[in-house]
Order: structure tokens, then C-alpha cells, then sequence
């Protein structure tokens, strides 16, 4: 009789490594930043709106020890006031704000000497939101997409701006959202690989000392023989499309395709039994990130379930219901 055989199947987790928040007229300077490399390449981008923020330099004080601020947030038709006394750094009360309309950014000065210029959201989302409370920071995803067909994108970044996608969705968003404040994130993801036996089927214990001594020979095997990079990245897109549901990954697939749908056919036969992201932005963003599905909160994780090629294959296909759990 034939020995039993087990199918080895490679659990996936992809979790998130990098983020950068910023607009996306900011992609002609990103490059200055150093901060994606090739250890850590951008290889997605989400496109999310919040509401405009304002400032009213009329509102500035400062004495040696404090400043204080009224900025206005934009939502839809709304306009609220939000007040905001913070440490003053600088510990002079001879300082001065100038704003110009539409007043997206403040520059503080002593002496006419400009000590900070800076754009007004980013300027409150560099203090930690348990501090300000402003949920008006949080981001709702509307678009997930994947840097591939930019020539060396992962490695600098800057040529996302001619990234045709990116820029159109970007462009189509501020149109249909006038009273909010585009945004881009952009973020690299890295593997947690482990590997198992088929878990629907259950061992006694000598059976499974026995399995685990055969996985970790197992494992450096396959370790050998990595995924292909690109379809890494486009299981990853799909959960995270499949998690989020962004409204405009549904809207625009057929006005601006990804260009890496040529090669998602790679991945219905990998031997993956489930992939799971998992986005922690309390230690890299001081905002939650959210969707029209998903409520914002620090940390969004999630499994997929694969029993077969079909199902690894409908992860790709938003207009069907989630697989997995």
C-alpha cells in the first residue's frame, strides 16, 4: 500500500510594514524622503478622502508657554470649529501666523524668520489623535490599488505621478468630492509564511509530533521557492480590496483597469490555503483609515479562506460575495 501523503499548503499573512500619507501633488517630491527602499518597496496605494481642513489665522495666540489655534473642518455642507491649544516649542510669545486663502497651510514666524510652514491637516495629524480627538483625521478608503507597470516605483517612488491609474482615479475623486480633502497612502507589506497540514483533518497527538517534525523539513523547502513577487502583490490587493470594498474599485474597473490584471491567472493555482492581511496604523499614522463596509478603527485584520483554484479565484472578483472568514 502506498504511503498516506499530506498536502503541505502555505498560509499567508501580509502585514503592513510602511504607510506614508500625503496628497497627491506630493508625488513630485516623495523621492527627497528616503523612506520606501528596496527592502522596502511601495508597492500599493489606497486613494481616501477626509474633510477639508482649514485655518483661521485671525485665531492665533501664543504666549511663551502655549498656542492656540481654530481650524475649520469642511464636511459636505458643514462647517465646524475646532479649537486647539498645544505646547508652544519655540517658548516666545513674539510670534506671528500668516495664511493665504484657501488657507490649506500656515506658516509661524519670529521676527519674520519663518520657524515652521506647514500644511494644515498634516500639521494636526502630527499630534497623536488620543491628544486632539479629531476623528475628522480618520481616512475612508475609496480606491486600492498596486504600483506594478511603473518602471522601478518600488524603489522610487516619485514615478508614481506618471502612474495613469493612480492620477486618474485621483483626478476623478476630487471631482466627485469637492468638500473633501484627497489623499494618498502608500504602503509596503511584508510576509509572515507558515505551513501546514490540511486542518480539516484531525490527528491524534503522535500523529501530529510526527506531522510537525515533517512540516519543518518541510517548511525550509518551500522557503527555496518563494511565491513570484508579483503575484504576492496581487493576492494582497485582492484581499484588501475584497476586505475594504472600496466604492471606486467597483465604479471605475472597467474606465481605469489595473494593469496587472494580465497576470492574476498565476495565483488561482498557487498552493495557498488562506491569505490574511492585517493593517496596524496606530504606531505609523495618528488616524484610524476606514470604508464605506468597515468602521475606522487602529487595526484591521483578516483571513481568507481557499479550498480550491475557484476560490482562490473569486477573491479577484468584487462583485461576489467574501469567501473565507
Amino acid at each position: 500500500m502506498e504511503p498516506k501523503t499530506e498536502q503541505a499548503e502555505l498560509v499567508l499573512n501580509m502585514y503592513l510594514d510602511k504607510l506614508m500619507i500625503l496628497q497627491p501633488s506630493e508625488l513630485t517630491s516623495i523621492n527627497a524622503y528616503n523612506y520606501f527602499d528596496a527592502d522596502a518597496p511601495c508597492q500599493l496605494y489606497f486613494v481616501c478622502r477626509r474633510p477639508t481642513i482649514t485655518v483661521d489665522p485671525r485665531s492665533f495666540k501664543a504666549t511663551r508657554d502655549k498656542m492656540e489655534l481654530v481650524f475649520k473642518v469642511l464636511d459636505g455642507g458643514n462647517i465646524a470649529d475646532f479649537d486647539f491649544v498645544f505646547e508652544n516649542p519655540f517658548h516666545t510669545s513674539a510670534l506671528s501666523i500668516e495664511s493665504d486663502p484657501p488657507y490649506s497651510s500656515f506658516s509661524i514666524s519670529k521676527n519674520n524668520e519663518p520657524l515652521i510652514s506647514v500644511k494644515t491637516s498634516a500639521f494636526l495629524q502630527s499630534f497623536p489623535q488620543e491628544l486632539t480627538n479629531a476623528g475628522f483625521l480618520d481616512l475612508e478608503i475609496l480606491y486600492v490599488g498596486q504600483t506594478i507597470g511603473v518602471d522601478g516605483a518600488g524603489v522610487a517612488p516619485g514615478k508614481l505621478k506618471h502612474h495613469q491609474t493612480l492620477q486618474s482615479i485621483c483626478d476623478a475623486s476630487a471631482m466627485k468630492n469637492p468638500h473633501h480633502e484627497i489623499c494618498l497612502l502608500l504602503a509596503s507589506f511584508q510576509p509572515h509564511n507558515l505551513i501546514m497540514t490540511d486542518g480539516r483533518k484531525k490527528y491524534d497527538a503522535n500523529h501530529q509530533l510526527e506531522a510537525h517534525h515533517k512540516s519543518l523539513h518541510t517548511r525550509r523547502a518551500l522557503n527555496t521557492s518563494d511565491i513570484p513577487y508579483q503575484q504576492l502583490i496581487n493576492i494582497t490587493e485582492a484581499a484588501l480590496i475584497r476586505y475594504f470594498e472600496p466604492p471606486y474599485n467597483a465604479e471605475f474597473k472597467n474606465i481605469f483597469p489595473n494593469p496587472a490584471q494580465d497576470t492574476y491567472s498565476g495565483c488561482y493555482d498557487l498552493n495557498i490555503y488562506s491569505i490574511g492581511i492585517e493593517l496596524d496604523t496606530y504606531g505609523i499614522a495618528n488616524c484610524h483609515i476606514y470604508s464605506q463596509k468597515i468602521e475606522p478603527k487602529w487595526l484591521h485584520m483578516k483571513t481568507f479562506l481557499f479550498h480550491s483554484s475557484d476560490e482562490r479565484k473569486s477573491i479577484f472578483d468584487i462583485s461576489t460575495s467574501n469567501v473565507g472568514v
